[in-house]
């Protein structure tokens, strides 16, 4: 009975022993995704131009980063420097390391930048001259991944915030793309096509802002500016069917409520089969990019003017011509013009 107390009590000692001796045995810990950015992300970018103020691992592949700062370098020596911009946070929930490692596209990334904010010449382009806006403020978000496998690419969520200007939203969804789509683009697009895409953009106060400095830039007037835009449009209007008469007067009418818009502007891509850039390439008319694209636009307004008679107001001579009505003889469009 002793020798059976003995025994267990040298066991005891030896599994606590043999505990502690693995305990203090160093394992090889695996990277976090904040370490892999360090190692990875970081080395690539250009000395002085990102910082932040600190950082936190989230799971292997993702991390975040608080109070960042990139000052972009001026695209030649010549010019001003564009104003650095700020990022609250930028949170990265997965990202793949393993491409990026290898200087590769990553394969798949969701990423989202909030409270980005900027001067008026932001990134190098001057925004103050081109819509009259002194400082801009955005939230970016992006969720992409490519089956290399299945050769298919989706865009679950691209969207770009312009806090009190406008908010864009986009998803596609391509087939037959490769995992070196962006090494070799036009092999891509050989083999490329679209399964569906959708974009809706809501504008707050962009519009009103931008038109009238191009308009200036331009040497005219937000009028006559709209007004050769509607012109356009109606151009490709013209004898085309329902589908994409529909689709345009739907153009028009947001065009003529640029200055306050009745809501977002929707375009959604279906197309019935697959189609490649050679399709798009062989497409002429406003028919066939409807029907090959199934293009469905939607907007909450209705146009104003009537069909063709922006045109006619634009031709040489014809300021004080009446606008005609739809049943009479059609005015000439620009494509008309032309002849």
């Amino acid at each position: 009975m002793q020798m059976s107390r003995i025994t267990k009590a040298r066991f005891a000692v030896l599994l606590a022993a043999g505990c502690c001796l693995a305990l203090s045995v160093p394992v090889p810990a695996r990277a976090d995704g904040l370490d892999q950015f360090k190692k990875v992300i970081e080395p690539q970018i250009p000395p002085g131009t990102f910082s932040y103020k600190s950082g936190k691992a989230l799971g292997d592949d993702g991390f975040e980063l608080d109070d960042a700062v990139y000052a972009p370098p001026a695209a030649d020596p010549k010019s001003a420097k564009p104003d650095p911009i700020s990022i609250k946070t930028i949170t990265v929930e997965h990202f793949d390391f393993d491409s990026a490692a290898k200087q590769l596209t990553p394969l798949y990334a969701k990423v989202k930048f909030d409270g980005v904010t900027s001067g008026g010449n932001a990134a190098g382009f001057d925004l103050k001259q081109m819509a009259g806006i002194d400082n801009i403020s955005a939230d970016f978000g992006l969720d992409y991944r490519l089956d290399p496998d299945k050769r298919v690419f989706t865009l679950k969520r691209l969207e770009l915030n312009l806090n009190g200007l406008g908010k864009l939203e986009a998803t596609v969804v391509v087939d037959g793309l490769s995992a070196d789509a962006a090494t070799k683009p036009d092999d891509a697009m050989k083999d490329a096509s679209l399964k569906s895409a959708q974009f809706t953009y809501d504008d707050h106060s962009l519009l009103a802002k931008a038109v009238p400095v191009a308009a200036a830039m331009q040497g005219t007037d937000p009028k006559a500016m709209i007004a050769l835009a509607i012109a356009f449009l109606d151009g490709a209007r013209t004898d085309q069917g329902q589908a994409a008469q529909q689709a345009i007067d739907s153009l028009v009418a947001y065009a003529e409520d640029y200055q306050k818009p009745k809501g977002p502007l929707k375009v959604t891509l279906n197309p019935p089969g697959d189609v490649s850039n050679a399709d798009l390439g062989n497409a002429k008319t406003a028919d066939d990019i409807v029907k090959l694209l199934g293009i469905q636009v939607s907007y909450a307004g209705t146009r104003s003017s009537k069909p063709g008679e922006t045109a006619a107001t634009l031709a040489p001579g014809a300021k004080d011509v009446p606008a005609k009505d739809e049943d009479e003889d059609k005015p000439a469009t620009l494509d008309k013009k032309k002849d």
